[in-house]
């Protein structure tokens, strides 16, 4: 009979199945940030997305690896258009170095990421709204693909494999 290949076919499939990786590399990454005025009286927060870089720095924009912003500090608000996000690459570790934007073609925003959780935000327009305090930066946890979707899929075709095998084994039993 052909019991050690349904066996084994079953066995490959669940061996296939066990070996899906449980998270899959993300290519677009979400940040959550929180700044505490210390100097000045500007806070705030917000998220950004971007889509990963390969390695390097640099500057990503919308259209150019920027997928999402809305920062809000004071009265800048940090939109997707005319702001960007610059990073650099320490060995193979991403680190975020600053955002950027533009509210009008002589209203320029920035913020600054320095060492050790403090960040300066400058405001071209207005001074007095300067500030320096401490940046929070946490990635959003993405969603995986769950493991439990292939191991479904498996154990799906391995009961119909069985079911197919039982009916054909019920059948020609009768038949005898």
């Amino acid at each position: 009979m052909n019991r050690p290949l349904y066996a084994s076919l079953i066995a490959a499939t669940v061996l296939l199945g066990a070996q899906v990786p449980v998270a899959v590399q993300a290519s677009t990454l979400t940040y959550d940030v929180t700044l505490t005025a210390l100097i000045g009286l500007e806070g705030g927060g917000g998220s950004f997305s971007i889509s990963v870089p390969s390695n390097g720095s640099g500057v990503l924009t919308d259209n150019h690896g920027l997928t999402s912003m809305n920062v809000d500090v004071g009265p800048a608000a940090f939109g997707i258009t005319d702001s960007a996000v610059s990073y650099t690459y320490v060995g193979s570790t991403l680190v975020l170095t600053g955002i950027s934007g533009t509210i009008s073609p002589f209203n320029l925003f920035s913020i600054t990421f320095g060492s050790g959780g403090v960040y300066n935000f400058t405001d071209s327009a207005n001074s007095s709204l300067n500030s320096l305090g401490l940046v929070s930066i946490s990635q959003v946890s993405q969603t995986p693909l769950p493991t439990s979707l292939p191991l479904l899929a498996t154990g799906l075709g391995a009961l119909a494999m069985f079911g197919w095998w039982r009916k054909r084994k019920v059948g020609s039993s009768l038949a005898a």
